[in-house]
């Protein structure tokens, strides 16, 4: 956090490259050197132990590098290491090329929801597929379809979800204007809400139903709550994560400049369009979080708004304290999302 407040210094930021490799291998020991941090942490420790049947129904760069390490008498600590490192490895290269304000970027990436504490130390196979992907983004925007289908195809050995981001590529490039944008959010928000109505309800399952092969799994998702009623405590998360969003749309037309800027953008507005669907389709959050790090260099754009550089620092300083307000709830909730007390493999903990 030190690292962070001094980049905010103008003079700081002449050593973005230095501080970008620092706060980088930090992060990287902190999550691959942590023991038992996380939903999944313990499970697939026990699969990868156990090497059983659900180890082998893994797709297949996870499960032959479990295989290869498992085979040589490595233990299940070293292939965490080896995943996270796949993972952050993938994602210094996407900071290094995408990012506007680093500060912002890592606090975002960090604290944000579904960011590297929620998610980060969880979901191990998908987020080395999602740090690829954001990798390819580099082919999307130089058009070459070959190199991004294959980072794609890379990633869905990995995670086979994977596969939803092979049309990104013929949607994340068009430019869609601030008008459109909320035109869309709205209708999806609307379409959201009419969830709550029993009929409408009942259409959707049957839709879902016919789907061939997967229909049945997405109505028993969760034991049969695939449409459930927002909470209290969702909506307010939708709220705080929206926000930040809406006025990125209403901005849109002033802050986005160049074609990166334009594919995070829209990346970023199909983030809202999956979270807003997640209010009552809970199977959407696993579609979101493909778009969550768009996020992390999407928002800052708004700072380019300010027409001067004092207006620029308070901006900054704003949303530093507007994303530091989830950490306050991660801190409180993590106990039972097993991301606090945080444990490393020397045995140590930190509350």
């Amino acid at each position: 956090m030190i690292v962070l407040l001094i980049g905010t210094i103008p003079e700081a930021r002449r050593f973005e490259r230095v501080t970008l490799l620092f706060i980088m291998i930090s992060l990287w020991l902190v999550v691959a050197l942590s023991e038992s941090v996380g939903p999944d942490y313990d499970s697939y420790r026990a699969m990868y132990d156990a090497q059983n049947n659900n180890f082998a129904k893994q797709e297949f760069m996870f499960r032959w590098i479990g295989n290869w390490l498992s085979g040589n008498g490595f233990s299940f600590q070293v292939f965490y290491f080896t995943m996270i490192s796949l993972y952050l490895f993938f994602l210094y290269y996407v900071f290094k090329r995408y990012r506007n304000y680093l500060v912002l970027n890592f606090l975002i990436f960090i604290i944000m929801p579904y960011g590297l504490i929620e998610g980060g130390f969880t979901y191990i196979r998908q987020n080395v597929a999602i740090a690829i992907f954001y990798f390819s983004l580099i082919y999307l925007v130089e058009r070459r379809l070959i190199k991004y289908f294959a980072c794609a195809f890379v990633a869905m050995l990995f995670h086979k979800s994977a596969a939803l981001v092979i049309p990104v590529y013929f949607l994340a490039k068009k430019k869609i204007s601030s008008q459109k944008s909320l035109l869309i959010y709205f209708s999806v928000l609307t379409f959201s809400l009419l969830l709550i109505l029993p009929a409408f309800r009942s259409l959707i399952f049957a839709g879902i139903g016919l789907i061939p092969g997967y229909g049945n799994t997405y109505l028993e998702f969760r034991g049969g709550e695939f449409l459930t009623t927002v909470s209290t405590k969702g909506m307010v998360s939708y709220v705080y994560q929206a926000l930040p969003i809406i006025l990125l749309m209403i901005y849109r037309n002033s802050v986005v400049k160049s074609e990166i800027d334009n594919v995070l953008y829209n990346l970023t507005l199909f983030s809202l369009i999956a979270l807003t669907l997640a209010l009552q389709m809970r199977i959407m959050l696993r579609v979101e979080y493909y778009f969550v790090i768009a996020k992390v260099f999407s928002i800052p754009l708004l700072l380019n708004a300010c027409e001067t550089k004092r207006n620029r620092t308070i901006s900054l300083l704003a949303m530093i304290a507007y994303f530091s307000i989830y950490f306050v709830a991660l801190y409180y909730t993590g106990a039972e999302k097993h991301l606090f007390p945080y444990r490393t493999i020397f045995g140590f903990e930190v509350l």
